[in-house]
């Protein structure tokens, strides 16, 4: 308000002596003093005309954004039976990616929003992202112990940190939206204490930070919208982690205490903990050409048509990780070790750049939709004996008839494998990768007993790639998955 007024003065000051300059003769005293009296009275008409008129665009101002900073302000409003997400003046949906990778090409598909799931590197991610016109989900992730929201310590040492992050990025106009844990229901913490506490976190952020809304992000399951809407209804919306699942998010939270907004903060094809195993406990995973219907199909029918509540998404996972295998999440191959590859896209890229601007690349990902091992699909159960022949096969087809190159690997079983998302390393290989251009491999078991998945990439010459694997056993291998925390790597730098 005080910078807002001294910019009326000062406008009308010069708005007086410079547009209507006052000439007088001074014949006395008298004369001294009235017309300067009615020099001062005109200033004030016109301070006061001015003030109206700036009070109003400030009132309008307001709506728009941040008097301190110049950013848009972020705001969830509800009208009539729907919510909407403004940025500013103009509402905002959100055509998200998971992760901060390959921004231009985001940009380019037509994606407006980034997600981070912790504050790590924020100012860089945050810079990077208004650099290419992009807002930012800023991830603060809390523990998914329940011990630690009995903890008074952890409680003590988690707002000191989220001061810390506040201060360095609230005022970014970059930043879209505070989100506060990330699945904290998913291992035991879907707890009254946890939620009081996010609750807590929730309404700090927002005193300090009245210009962004505050979400959580959940792990979907039955329950966890009525903890919600019970202890932590200071959120401005949830965050909701779905994947098989999706469909029935929407029909799950009308049922609930629930009644706000939300987003689909992670989404994509069926999760491995989600679709048919092997007799032995391997996870089949969807080809890329199964996983890309998967994704058009659930954007318009499970995100697009629940925009009354749904105020956008944030699809999984904008580069490439190893989450029980390299392929089952990554929208882009980064890495095939032995094989020189700059990141090339798989289809489900092609499919969201569709669903984001309504227009194909005009060069699409080749299309991979079966694999077989000597006649047989994952689904059968493939057992070999110790150095049997096998013939892998797979059909593949380019859209734009581009050549194609097959490159083959051999991979162990997974080991040291997580939960909710967390590092896994990548599985050993098993002799050298093939490459040709024919969809054909023709190969030995290997000669221990174990579990093996072999892998084939479909390349073209444009960037673009397709995947499949298919898991099987050598003789009757006992084979038990199972879960522990592995330490990652050190963090390399991202350009």
């Amino acid at each position: 308000m005080g910078e807002h007024f001294f910019a009326v003065l000062s406008t009308t000051e010069s708005f007086v002596t410079k547009t209507l300059p006052i000439h007088y003769k001074v014949h006395s005293l008298g004369g001294r003093l009235l017309m300067p009296m009615a020099a001062l009275l005109l200033v004030c008409i016109c301070a006061w005309w001015a003030a109206s008129n700036v009070g109003l665009a400030a009132a309008e101002e307001s709506i728009t954004a941040s008097y301190t900073t110049g950013a848009p302000l972020v705001q969830i409003r509800r009208q009539e039976n729907r919510f909407l997400l403004y940025r500013g003046a103009e509402p905002y949906y959100v055509k998200g990616v998971g992760g901060d990778r390959f921004l231009e090409s985001a940009v380019a598909a037509g994606a407006n929003s980034v997600r981070t799931w912790g504050p790590q590197n924020a100012a860089t991610i945050l810079e990077r992202a208004r650099s290419h016109d992009m807002t930012v989900l800023l991830g603060i992730w809390l523990s998914h112990d329940a011990d630690s929201y009995r903890s008074a310590d952890y409680k003590r040492h988690k707002i000191a940190e989220v001061q810390e992050v506040l201060a360095q990025c609230k005022d970014h106009p970059a930043l879209l939206m505070w989100s506060v844990g990330n699945e904290i229901n998913l291992d035991g913490a879907d707890t009254p204490e946890a939620w009081r506490f996010v609750n807590e976190l929730a309404r700090m952020i927002k005193a300090q930070d009245p210009n962004h809304p505050v979400i959580s992000v959940v792990s979907f399951n039955d329950k966890v919208f009525d903890n919600i809407a019970r202890y932590a209804p200071d959120l401005d919306a949830v965050g909701i982690n779905a994947y098989g699942s999706l469909p029935k998010v929407r029909a799950t939270i009308e049922r609930s205490a629930y009644n706000g907004p939300y987003l689909i903060t992670e989404w994509g094809s069926d999760g491995h903990w989600e679709v048919t195993q092997t007799s032995w406990g391997s996870p089949i995973e969807p080809t890329s050409a199964q996983k890309a219907e998967l994704f058009r199909r659930r954007y318009m029918e499970d995100i697009l048509a629940n925009q009354d509540r749904c105020l956008g998404s944030y699809v999984f996972l904008w580069g490439q990780k190893q989450e029980r295998t390299p392929t089952w999440y990554s929208m882009f191959i980064e890495e095939i070790p032995g094989v020189v590859l700059q990141k090339v896209a798989c289809p489900q890229v092609d499919v969201m750049g569709y669903s984001w601007s309504g227009i194909w690349p005009a060069n699409r990902a080749p299309e991979v939709t079966a694999m077989t091992i000597n006649g047989r699909a994952a689904n059968g159960g493939i057992t070999l004996a110790p150095g049997e022949q096998l013939v892998a096969a797979v059909a593949a087809r380019d859209p734009d008839a581009d050549p194609l190159t097959f490159v083959w690997e051999l991979l162990q079983k997974p080991t040291g494998l997580s939960t909710g998302g967390g590092y896994e390393p990548r599985p050993e290989r098993i002799g050298q990768v093939a490459q040709g251009s024919r969809p054909l491999l023709h190969l030995s078991a290997p000669q221990a007993a174990g579990v093996y998945r072999l892998f084939v990439y479909v390349l073209d010459d444009n960037g673009h790639v397709g995947t499949a694997n298919i898991p099987f056993q050598v003789g009757n291998y006992q084979y038990q998955a199972h879960e522990e925390v592995v330490t990652p790597p050190a963090p390399t730098p991202q350009g």
